[in-house]
């Protein structure tokens, strides 16, 4: 995302870049953990932010933060910018897919086709549109080497492995380079708020010497990231931000 920053930065204001950075890599975090609703709740802020993007590119301004940005408007008003002057994807390709994005900033209401629930598919398309968007952008914009601005672009679009996913309400780590402890911060991560027992800590993370969870639960104890009540174990504040910080920017 610093390359990312940078390729934009002779053409994107630095405020636009940062919330761009930190929106679209909540986005994919909250995908690969499975955390489906939440990276559908971060689109609807993507969306903002790329329109105004996209004003300053066109105009060289942008709606402030604090005004109200009328999302539709906008995005049907690009469609109008000059042919001569303005490529495709800015005037009609990346609004529309924006828009797309923009129908899914909450979460669908309504009964479920035979109870199945589309956050996981809406999440994936979602990530899969935000990743076209961003590269797209690089690829309009930038200014560095090509060989160098390519391998920024696929390694956007490229497929990540998640790093968890669930099985009927068991847990499996798919990212087997993981440490004992990062794995058990990482599940604590995924069913914040709620309590994890050290029963199914010890289920989900195969080790030779199972006793070995207990020790390391009681290190993270007494480093502050996560608490203990009994045989139940939750991420504190501390275990939050070292895992968006430290072990979801590793992977990344």
């Amino acid at each position: 995302m610093q390359q990312v920053g940078k390729i934009l930065a002779h053409i994107v204001d630095q405020a636009l870049i940062e919330k761009m950075e930190e929106n679209y890599q909540k986005i994919k975090q909250n995908l690969w953990l499975g955390k489906d609703e939440e990276c559908l709740e971060k689109v609807g802020k993507f969306v903002e932010i790329t329109v105004r993007i996209i004003q300053q590119l066109t105009s060289g301004e942008y709606t402030p933060f604090k005004e109200e940005l009328k999302i539709s408007n906008t995005l049907k008003s690009f469609e109008q910018l000059p042919k001569d002057k303005f490529p495709e994807s800015i005037r009609i390709m990346i609004p529309r897919v924006l828009y797309t994005l923009y129908t899914f900033r909450s979460k669908r209401g309504g009964a479920h086709v035979r109870g199945i629930d589309p956050n996981h598919i809406d999440a994936a398309y979602v990530v899969s549109a935000c990743d076209w968007v961003m590269a797209e952008l690089v690829r309009l914009y930038y200014t560095d080497d090509e060989k160098e601005v390519l391998q920024v672009i696929n390694s956007m679009v490229d497929k990540k492995v998640p790093l968890l996913e669930e099985f009927e309400g068991d847990i499996k780590i798919l990212d087997t380079n993981l440490s004992v402890p990062d794995k058990i911060l990482v599940i604590l991560y995924k069913r914040y708020p709620n309590y994890v027992s050290t029963d199914d800590l010890k289920r989900w993370i195969k080790t030779k010497h199972p006793t070995h969870i207990n020790t390391t639960l009681k290190r993270l104890d007494d480093k502050g990231l996560i608490y203990r009540k009994n045989n139940n174990n939750k991420l504190t504040r501390r275990g939050i931000n070292y895992v968006e910080n430290k072990i979801q920017s590793e992977v990344w």
